[in-house]
């Protein structure tokens, strides 16, 4: 039966039996993959959140997808496993979209560290990712352009917010104990809501 209440590292474990490369998202232009970059499943430090300018507090979240636009911008998908009212808001109140805009730092180190790709093959994650036009010699900061987060409350407080509570345009909200079920339909169904291309009624001519 699952868990109706996970801990941190429960979460993330099951966090990285999801796919380090994956078109769940449909990619923006249709080309390219979202690379996990939390929780890192290498040896490699993975990218973190800050406000722009900003060297000091930044935000590890417990789950990260993103999607870059070469070096020039990224898209990213957020997961937070929250364990209580007051940590469900400390984590919101990172992502309000009037508050500040937001930047990806990766380091370089992790954009060249392997990972595998499909048929049993590795490339490093900017190779694997094919959305860089050239290698990349040092660490990338670039704005995050589409943001999505998806919140994950242990049942029964799950239960009690969303009777309460209006989610803003960028927040999605599961249980605990639905964390685990990333290949079932219904949450395959629910996840792909939160691309950018549900968003647009047709698909944009390039």
């Amino acid at each position: 039966m699952p868990n109706e209440k996970l801990s941190d590292s429960e979460a993330k474990a099951i966090l990285l039996e999801w796919p380090g490369r994956t078109k769940i998202w449909p990619p923006p232009g249709g080309t390219g993959y979202w690379i996990r970059a939390q929780p890192k499943s290498g040896s490699k430090a993975g990218p973190t959140l800050s406000a722009p300018g900003a060297s000091l507090f930044h935000t590890q979240p417990d789950g990260m997808w993103l999607h870059f636009r070469n070096s020039e911008s990224c898209d990213a998908v957020i997961v937070e496993v929250c364990g209580t009212t007051q940590n469900l808001n400390d984590k919101r109140s990172r992502y309000i979209p009037a508050s500040h805009s937001v930047v990806v730092r990766c380091p370089l180190a992790w954009l060249l560290e392997a990972m595998p790709t499909k048929a049993g093959g590795n490339a490093p994650r900017w190779k694997a990712s094919n959305c860089f036009a050239e290698e990349p010699t040092c660490d990338v900061a670039v704005p995050v352009r589409h943001l999505r987060v998806l919140y994950a409350l242990p049942d029964e407080l799950y239960h009690k917010w969303c009777i309460e509570h209006v989610p803003t345009g960028q927040e999605f909200f599961c249980p605990h104990s639905s964390l685990g079920s990333f290949r079932g339909q219904k949450m395959q169904d629910f996840l792909k809501r939160m691309s950018i291309s549900s968003q647009f009624y047709l698909e944009p001519e390039v």
